[in-house]
């Protein structure tokens, strides 16, 4: 059971588990997600881990890692809807499995205060070799997402569906802004950070209480009471569905559709949307998989995913070009049927089974753990993981025809090969 201690400047999530044989920390650094900042933070998060002062570069912190019986040290960004988190992730062997006793927990979380608090700064700035190294690494992170046509159509779905708004905001960063960021700058946004980031740390592995004192010791933040927005239901005035089509030297093409849901993580509907966008296309057994791919042969992948921090739903499918219009057809007789209430008890039952399953096994590995509890905790949703697999099942076939109802397409993303030349 999760116990939760308020300490200073942030909040502190005990999750005890005799299931792993190491312990898990994991820092999330949570700020409003915005065009002028999305990439200074992305590019904090691969200068931040980069070295400290007793550690001044890359070599030698892999060395200390090393001598903690190879304790491991990460950090990443990502979005919660209208918010960006840094999460800095460290995992080690729980001492208790030592031949001797040594004090790794103590050290790791003085090394997550070193990141923050003794960096590698020279002249009120991080050091320029590691800044300039570290740009050059986010620019070849972005080119490679760039070369991903799966990833870079579903940006340009995004860029396209959330126009002005923070939908349409790259969570990774822009290249062009790279080169402008000093590290003078960086070094400045690395204390706003520290002064105001809402900020919640996760301990997963065999641990109790008598923890926390180490972490009062060791680990401190500026008090603040920020309190940042994430989850909330994408809404856009536009009259006409937007239709983007563009052509690169590829040989399958990937289509994209995004939805208006009128519901999010915090909605009554959350749980019914669940349901309904695993029936739809979120597991093998959906109704896109069984109608679009094995029944007419149609595309190489296709799935549904619900966004419920954006409030939105997406389809992507790999297709041969000339399949264009009798995919998007498929895909919205699909979605028409279950709002026409056409929805077999059966297939309601063995979706809730799968649901049930996949939330379960979320037990068997840290990061999922720690991902779904971050969730409630940034959302206020108070909530254990038995009572959110039992609302899933309690949902009934008419909330999921209901919730379907709301479902309206916005935009269609169409990544497609030079030779394409519209409806065919």
């Amino acid at each position: 059971m999760e116990t939760i201690y308020q300490m200073k400047g942030y909040t502190l999530h005990l999750i005890p588990t005799k299931k792993f044989k190491t312990m898990t920390i994991s820092l999330r650094l949570q700020s409003p997600l915005t065009r002028e900042t999305t990439t200074m933070r992305t590019l904090l998060t691969f200068v931040l881990i980069a070295a400290t002062r007793k550690l001044p570069s890359t070599k030698t912190l892999a060395m200390y890692l090393d001598d903690n019986y190879g304790a491991r040290l990460s950090s990443n960004i990502g979005t919660k809807g209208k918010s960006q988190i840094i999460n800095v992730n460290t995992s080690f062997i729980n001492e208790v499995y030592l031949p001797q006793k040594d004090s790794l927990l103590m050290n790791q979380i003085q090394l997550i205060s070193d990141l923050f608090y003794d960096p590698l700064i020279e002249n009120d700035a991080f050091n320029e070799k590691i800044v300039k190294q570290k740009k050059k690494e986010l620019k070849e992170r972005l080119q490679v997402n760039k070369d991903d046509k799966f990833s870079y159509s579903l940006d340009k779905l995004f860029e396209y569906m959330g126009h002005d708004d923070v939908l349409g905001i790259s969570s990774t960063g822009y290249e062009d802004d790279i080169e402008a960021i000093t590290a003078k700058d960086l070094y400045q946004y690395l204390l706003k950070c520290i002064r105001e980031d809402e900020k919640h740390l996760y301990v997963v592995g065999d641990v109790d209480e008598s923890i926390v004192n180490i972490f009062q010791k060791y680990l401190q933040f500026p008090e603040n009471q920020n309190d940042y927005p994430s989850s909330y239901i994408f809404h856009s005035d536009r009259k006409d569905i937007v239709e983007m089509i563009e052509k690169q030297d590829i040989t399958q093409s990937k289509l994209n559709i995004g939805y208006q849901i009128q519901c999010d993580f915090m909605s009554p509907q959350h749980y019914a949307m669940t349901v309904f966008n695993a029936i739809f296309g979120g597991f093998s057994q959906s109704r896109l998989f069984k109608v679009v791919r094995e029944e007419n042969s149609l595309c190489y992948y296709v799935s549904s995913s619900y966004d419920a921090f954006n409030g939105i739903m997406i389809v992507n499918a790999g297709i041969d070009f000339k399949d264009y219009d009798k995919a998007l057809q498929l895909i919205d007789e699909q979605l028409k049927d279950i709002q026409s209430g056409h929805l077999e008890d059966s297939e309601i039952e063995i979706t809730k089974g799968l649901l049930e399953n996949a939330l379960k096994k979320t037990n068997d590995d840290a990061g999922s753990m720690i991902a779904l509890s971050y969730n409630r905790d940034i959302t206020h949703k108070k909530e254990t993981n038995d009572e959110y697999i039992q609302k899933i099942l309690n949902v009934s076939k008419e909330e999921i025809i209901q919730v379907s109802q709301q479902i309206q397409l916005d935009t269609i993303f169409f990544l497609t090969g030079k030779d394409f030349n519209g409806n065919n």
